[in-house]
């Protein structure tokens, strides 16, 4: 359960950190 949240998590973390990177470059 914890596991399936923290890695769902990291994927939508993942993708707001790229778009984010994306930006600012």
């Amino acid at each position: 359960f914890n596991k399936y949240l923290t890695r769902a998590r990291r994927v939508e973390i993942a993708q707001i950190l790229k778009l984010t990177e994306s930006q600012i470059k």
